[in-house]
């Protein structure tokens, strides 16, 4: 009887999983330690007018807001517990989906277009998002 071969994967971790571990483990732990010391909180009551205001969000997504600079997945399942309506679910959502990219693609568009084009397409990304946001916000 022959034996049966398995494909052995070549590497079990992508390559740019191993890059951009260290920055997700940075990024929680800067998250904790802004939850420990209050930061979280006194983000939520600055960017409370632009959250409730503009987008309707209550200013307890703040933090998701923050996570979702590190990792946009786990920022959206942050949004679960705060009890958002359907119109705020969605605008949250989409606020994590179109602004900011996560660190770990700042470093890559850093890398390709350099430090002032890298600028300017965040520039770019942050006045479409904040049109976006406040447009849904008044059409939802």
């Amino acid at each position: 009887m022959g034996m049966i071969c398995m494909p052995v994967p070549t590497t079990l971790i992508p390559w740019e999983n191993i890059h951009a571990l260290p920055f997700v483990l940075l990024g929680v732990l800067v998250v904790n330690i802004f939850y420990t010391l209050k930061i979280i909180e006194f983000l939520a009551i600055i960017f409370a007018p632009l959250l409730s205001g503009l987008w309707g969000l209550p200013k307890e997504a703040i933090s998701a807001l923050i996570m979702g600079f590190l990792r946009k997945d786990i920022a959206v399942g942050m949004l679960g517990p705060l009890n958002l309506t359907t119109k705020q679910l969605v605008i949250g959502s989409i606020i994590l989906a179109v602004y900011f990219p996560c660190i770990a693609t700042y470093m890559v568009l850093t890398r390709e277009l350099g430090i002032k084009d890298m600028l300017k397409a965040t520039l770019i990304m942050i006045m479409v998002a904040l049109t976006i946001r406040t447009t849904l916000n008044l059409i939802l």
